[in-house]
C-alpha cells in the first residue's frame, strides 16, 4: 500500500466530513476503473440524503469458493440517497439486476460512520434462495460466516480467537432494519498497528489518510465477513 495525500485530523479516528471524503475517494479509486471496463455484476454506491447520513454500499452476488474477490463492481453516484426499491432499473444502467435463481442470492455490505467510535462500521445482510424459491434474509452469524467466509485459513483464525463473538445483530442506524454487524471496538487499535513501525527505520511505515483509509480498514476487517478489496 503506497503513501497517500489527504491528512486526517486525528488518525485513526475520523470526523464525519472526513468519512464522507474517504468513501468518495474509495469510489473513485476502485469503482470507476471497473465501470470503464464495463464490469457491472455488482455495485458500489454512496447512499444517504445528506452528508451526515451518507454511507457506502457494496452489493454483489454470493460467490463461489473459487472467486472471493469483488471483481465485478459498478457505480452510480446519481443513486446516492435512493433506496433500491425506489430505483427504476430501466433508468439506471449501472445498477445490477437482481440475482437470478442460478446465483443463489446476494450480499450487501454497508460501511457506516459511527459517531460513538468515530470509525467505520460494516453492516452485512445476506440473501439466499430458500427451498421454495423465495429470497430470505440470513442473519444467523454461523450461516452468514459459512456463506461469506470461504477461505479456510481465515475461518481457522477466526475460530482460534472466537472472532465470531465480534459479530452481532443490530438495527441499521440509517435504515432501521436488523443487520449483522462487526463491532468496532478494536478498529482503532487495528489501524494503529498498520502504521506502527516494524523497526527504528520509519521509511517503510504506511501513511494512511483520506486516499487509502477505507482500503486499509477493509484489508483488516473485511476477511471476517468475506469482503475483499476490489480487483482493479
Amino acid at each position: 500500500m503506497s503513501n497517500n495525500a489527504g491528512t486526517l485530523t486525528d488518525f485513526p479516528y475520523l470526523m464525519q466530513d472526513e468519512f464522507v471524503q474517504c468513501i468518495e475517494r474509495f469510489v473513485e479509486q476502485y469503482a470507476r476503473p471497473l465501470i470503464e471496463r464495463g464490469v457491472t455484476d455488482t455495485n458500489i454506491v454512496i447512499r444517504g440524503r445528506s452528508a451526515w447520513q451518507q454511507y457506502l454500499q457494496l452489493r454483489r452476488p454470493l460467490l463461489s469458493k473459487q472467486n472471493r474477490c469483488l471483481n465485478n463492481i459498478s457505480l452510480s453516484e446519481d443513486n446516492a440517497g435512493i433506496e433500491l426499491e425506489d430505483v427504476d432499473p430501466l433508468q439506471d444502467i449501472y445498477l445490477s439486476e437482481s440475482p437470478t435463481k442460478d446465483s443463489g442470492g446476494y450480499v450487501e455490505y454497508h460501511i457506516v460512520y459511527s459517531r460513538t467510535w468515530r470509525v467505520p462500521v460494516v453492516y452485512v445482510r445476506a440473501y439466499q434462495l430458500d427451498e421454495t424459491g423465495n429470497m430470505e434474509v440470513v442473519l444467523d452469524v454461523g450461516r452468514v460466516v459459512d456463506l461469506l467466509v470461504t477461505d479456510n485459513a481465515v475461518r481457522g483464525a477466526m475460530a482460534a480467537v472466537d472472532f465470531g463473538g465480534a459479530l452481532g445483530i443490530q438495527e441499521h442506524p440509517m435504515l432501521g432494519h436488523p443487520y449483522l454487524y462487526l463491532h468496532p471496538c478494536h478498529t482503532a487499535a487495528l489501524l494503529r498497528a498498520v502504521v506502527a513501525p516494524s523497526s527504528d527505520d520509519r521509511s517503510g511505515v504506511v501513511q494512511i489518510g483520506i486516499d487509502n483509509y477505507v482500503a486499509a480498514w477493509l484489508s483488516l476487517v473485511g476477511p471476517a465477513v468475506g469482503l475483499a478489496l476490489p480487483c482493479v
